[in-house]
């Protein structure tokens, strides 16, 4: 009963360990490691476990999945601790129903009845912990995991040590039951907490995806709407070309190439500030202007964009079009007070050092830099 119980001990830790991280070997040299792991506890706790055979089957624990499996540490630990702890409760909780309500008497006998019931019970509530347990897993992404998950394996740890090394809690049982009982509650309070703080995990990882799943919303709404811009202004330009044509074609019938040229050079400046105004290689920034493009040649603005960098994935969508949005209405409206005709807008951005400078040049009358470093 041993034997069959270590085996199904290993194969079990085996099922959370894949559930969560990947072997480093081939399949056959994992199945390898697994058997010599089996045969170490099988040797090891032969005829029956005591806290000291504890402490060893839980090094044994670590280092098998650590040798076996890839992962971050803090995964590894998630592997181990809850399931060892739940190992030893279970063991505890059946031996006192069957010691108390059954009246099945339990010792470290393992050819006896209440050792095998035990065992049997035992391993049916380690088998459905482990069952659920994985279940949770497979909602919780490394990397969503914060950086201060270690401290929710401190009180499982101590509680862990607590009971290892208070001596055989089968002859507790019968001598002094109280301290058992409240050492395996906090046990179990420690198990009810990390399962929240899992669970508070898995909220934030949903609320996270739900974000990423909204901002992909708004950039497919903002690329249809950057699609029906081009395509009015596509056609209004060309509508505009139609006409010019056929103004150029009346001038050149007419023999009055002064004007011709006039009308023609119009069209270029024309043609060159449309084609500045809406082109740049930040899409937000495409977006923007072309959101603002009726004003930008209302107002005879000529626009400029230098994006040499332009990963701006350290800022999420929102943020990006709430900063390119304050960047060209600043810039625009500051445009507009100026009497001069010489109104420009220069967008820059370049990466040096690991920094990402955005750089902005307009005309203006005067700057209100409290102002503009209060809304940024």
């Amino acid at each position: 009963m041993i034997i069959i119980s270590n085996i199904i001990s290993f194969i079990l830790i085996s099922y959370i360990a894949n559930s969560f991280l990947t072997l480093k070997y081939s399949k056959n040299k994992s199945i390898i490691i697994l058997l010599l792991s089996t045969t170490i506890v099988c040797l090891t706790n032969f005829n029956g476990a005591s806290p000291l055979k504890s402490i060893i089957l839980l090094a044994i624990y670590f280092i098998y999945v650590f040798v076996q499996y890839n992962g971050r540490i803090i995964q590894k630990v998630m592997t181990i601790i809850p399931y060892f702890l739940i190992q030893i409760l279970s063991e505890i909780l059946v031996a006192f129903c069957l010691n108390n309500i059954l009246f099945i008497k339990i010792t470290r006998d393992t050819s006896s009845r209440g050792f095998i019931f035990g065992t049997f019970f035992s391993y049916a509530i380690l088998t459905l912990f482990v069952f659920i347990y994985v279940k949770i897993l497979k909602y919780i992404k490394s990397e969503y995991l914060p950086k201060y998950t270690w401290l929710a394996f401190i009180l499982p740890i101590i509680t862990i040590i607590l009971l290892v090394t208070m001596g055989d809690y089968f002859d507790l049982l019968h001598t002094n039951p109280q301290i058992l009982i409240t050492t395996v509650g906090l046990a179990i309070s420690n198990i009810i907490f990390f399962f929240i703080f899992m669970l508070a995990i898995n909220s934030t990882n949903m609320r996270h995806k739900l974000q990423i799943a909204k901002q992909k919303e708004e950039l497919f709404n903002s690329k249809l709407d950057l699609l029906s811009q081009q395509y009015d202004n596509n056609f209004r330009f060309l509508h505009n070309l139609l006409h010019t044509c056929n103004q150029l074609n009346s001038l050149f019938n007419d023999s009055n190439y002064s004007e011709a040229t006039n009308v023609l050079n119009k069209l270029s400046n024309t043609a060159y500030k449309e084609f500045n105004a809406i082109y740049s290689n930040s899409y937000i920034l495409n977006y923007i202007i072309n959101n603002n493009l009726s004003k930008i040649i209302e107002n005879d603005i000529d626009i400029k964009t230098v994006i040499e960098y332009s990963d701006f994935d350290n800022l999420d969508y929102h943020t990006q079009l709430i900063l390119f949005e304050y960047i060209i209405n600043l810039s625009i409206d500051s445009c507009i007070q100026v009497t001069t005709s010489d109104k420009i807008i220069i967008i820059k951005s370049v990466k040096t050092a690991n920094k990402i400078i955005l750089k902005i040049l307009y005309s203006c009358l005067s700057i209100n830099e409290s102002n503009i470093k209060k809304n940024i």
